[in-house]
């Protein structure tokens, strides 16, 4: 049997500067582990956990419902998967602040996550005072990435700085291709930047598998440092 549980009542306070009474979506299939992961928020002080839900379907339901500040979803999840359910709610409504918790971390991970839209990524692992900074950060809607996906990425940048150098592959990226790589550096899904510049999802992939090739890149998470590392350059 599914468990859905939604409170009543939103209210946004601050106190010393901080928010607090943030309401907040907990959804996770494990039920010792979503009870822990709610107790550590409410203990804290700043969190009212309005709905739990161990089911991925009924996430969406929550999320209309109760319309909250930050939502916490497992990647993986009963019914339907975590980050699945991510894009759908993002899709619905761009200004979410959802905070994602992996069971893994490996590239395919940060790979899905740079691509969902969601502003955090933490590990399942993680101390609880990092999901404390994570939660807070996300709610206001700051991105947050935890420490072993952080890692990850600054493994990818000195494997990149220290490649020989070849002719400057910026002068063979396109306008359009271009254009692409800004909006990935938003955060914006595949689905996002096919609607803002009016061309098809699959043509947004195409672009992306020609930038991966152009620039000599694995994944996406390449792809948006080096954006970012030469935002100038690209202008």
């Amino acid at each position: 049997m599914s468990f859905l549980r939604v409170g009543r009542g939103k209210t946004i306070s601050t106190w010393g500067g901080k928010m607090t009474n943030i309401d907040t979506i907990v959804a996770d299939g494990n039920e010792i582990f979503r009870y822990g992961l709610s107790s550590i928020l409410r203990d804290h002080g700043a969190f009212n956990i309005c709905s739990e839900v161990d089911n991925g379907a009924l996430v969406l339901t929550a999320f209309e419902s109760v319309k909250p500040q930050l939502c916490i979803l497992s990647f993986s999840m009963p019914e339907m998967e975590g980050i699945i359910i991510a894009k759908k709610i993002i899709e619905k409504n761009s200004d979410a602040n959802i905070l994602l918790l992996a069971e893994d971390t490996d590239q395919k991970t940060l790979d899905e996550f740079l691509d969902s839209g969601a502003f955090g990524l933490i590990h399942k692992s993680a101390h609880h005072l990092e999901l404390i900074d994570a939660a807070q950060k996300v709610a206001k809607g700051e991105r947050f990435l935890g420490k072993q996906f952080s890692k990850m990425m600054t493994k990818e940048y000195i494997r990149l700085a220290r490649k020989k150098k070849r002719p400057d592959p910026i002068k063979s990226v396109t306008k359009r291709e271009r254009e692409i790589l800004g909006l990935l550096t938003e955060g914006l899904t595949s689905t996002e930047i096919a609607s803002k510049l009016y061309i098809s999802p699959r043509t947004v992939e195409k672009h992306r598998t020609n930038l991966l090739k152009k620039l000599d890149l694995k994944n996406t998470a390449a792809l948006v440092r080096f954006a970012m590392e030469n935002e100038q350059a690209l202008l």
